[in-house]
């Protein structure tokens, strides 16, 4: 009698067992079905309706293997005139902090700038398609002036310079 009463519990054991087996095969399938139908596309094709306005914050980085297509035609697929200066910064350098008072001024006087967080990867589609010929990402803070290919890396001593590299952008 003792045997049978084993028998049972370990046959209530396998079945347990079996249950969980089972529940953990239905939880795998279901992860693999959602990874295929929402992450797995969303890899592989950039996302086209990717729209920037100016005074927006992007990130970019410098794709030295693509051919940059028409720079005007390219920025205006993003609604980006080419006489925007590109500001690309970081919260983290003093140097790139000295430089946004003196952004936010121009910008109150009508300049037109585009922010630029290298921790923000909203938009590495602009620069990789945009300004891979330019766009040299040596440090921050780096200027760029698609309109004359101009671009500076580093703080610039005055305002006056800053404006003059603006100006020179028009």
């Amino acid at each position: 009698m003792q045997t049978s009463k084993r028998e049972s519990k370990g046959n209530a054991k396998v079945d347990r067992d079996k249950e969980l087996l089972f529940f953990i095969g239905i939880f795998v399938v279901a992860a693999i079905a959602i990874m295929g139908v929402f992450i797995l596309p969303s890899l592989s094709e950039p996302d086209k309706s990717l729209s920037v306005m100016e005074g927006d914050i992007i990130n970019v980085e410098s794709s030295q293997n693509s051919i940059p297509l028409d720079l005007s035609s390219c920025l205006a697929n993003y609604g980006i005139s080419k006489d925007t200066v590109f500001f690309i910064y970081s919260d983290t350098c003093y140097y790139s902090k000295n430089m946004i008072p003196w952004v936010q001024q121009m910008e109150s006087e009508g300049y037109k700038f585009l922010w630029a967080d290298t921790t923000n990867a909203s938009a590495i589609q602009i620069a990789s398609t945009c300004l891979s010929g330019i766009l040299r990402y040596e440090g921050t803070p780096e200027f760029i002036c698609p309109s004359n290919g101009n671009s500076r890396v580093g703080a610039f001593s005055s305002l006056s310079e800053l404006e003059g590299f603006a100006n020179n952008c028009k």
